[in-house]
């Protein structure tokens, strides 16, 4: 409403940078740091390619594939077979990261689909949150970087985000230590039900767009 879109993006991109900061501050003994190595570079490689593409990002198809993608780690959840270590495992892992990347680095929905994935191989909502928040920071920093250093965002745009710091801070340990408080039990339903709204809230931008 108060900006034009594409400085919309640029400024949430730095808001989710500071969000993602928090998180990784209060979430850091929760990181799985197998996965953030196997994602972390093929993810700012995707960041670095969203920030800067130049072509136009059909909305309805990237929401279709990420609801495609969540619908599928749903199934993964309740799936008791376990995973071969095949190099097509390490190739969809890989192509999870990328794509994530990307979709943050242009300013669209990349934890989703990483977030469904991190559900599906059975981490907490404690382990999720510090894991996909260390791989988000970074993402949103390098696009924030190039932004700022590509004239899309000055300093004094991204100055009214700073404000709000204190407030994201509070918010984030309220959500740290209410997690603390729940049991494996209620955590594994919490994730069941987190993962359904996601699938409902991606057909509902879906058909709204349509």
């Amino acid at each position: 409403l108060l900006v034009d879109p594409h400085l919309a993006i640029g400024l949430a991109s730095f808001y989710f940078f500071i969000g993602s900061l928090t998180r990784v501050l209060f979430f850091r003994n929760n990181i799985n740091w197998k996965i953030v190595r196997k994602f972390i570079l093929i993810s700012i490689a995707g960041a670095i390619l969203g920030a800067i593409a130049i072509i136009p990002i059909n909305s309805e198809i990237m929401l279709f594939v990420i609801l495609l993608f969540s619908v599928f780690f749903f199934y993964k959840k309740f799936d008791k077979k376990k995973d071969k270590d095949s190099s097509l495992k390490h190739i969809g892992t890989y192509a999870i990261g990328g794509l994530s990347g990307f979709l943050q680095g242009a300013g669209l929905a990349g934890s989703d689909i990483r977030n469904q994935y991190l559900y599906s191989k059975g981490l907490s909502l404690a382990e999720v949150h510090g894991t996909t928040a260390l791989i988000g920071a970074s993402n949103f920093l390098i696009a924030t970087i190039i932004r700022l250093y590509t004239h899309q965002l000055t300093i004094p745009n991204l100055l009214p985000i700073l404000y709000l710091t204190p407030l994201i801070l509070i918010a984030t340990w309220i959500g740290k230590f209410s997690i603390g408080k729940i049991n494996k039990e209620l955590t594994n339903k919490l994730i069941i039900v987190i993962m359904v709204l996601i699938i409902i809230s991606l057909i509902l931008k879906i058909m709204k767009i349509i």
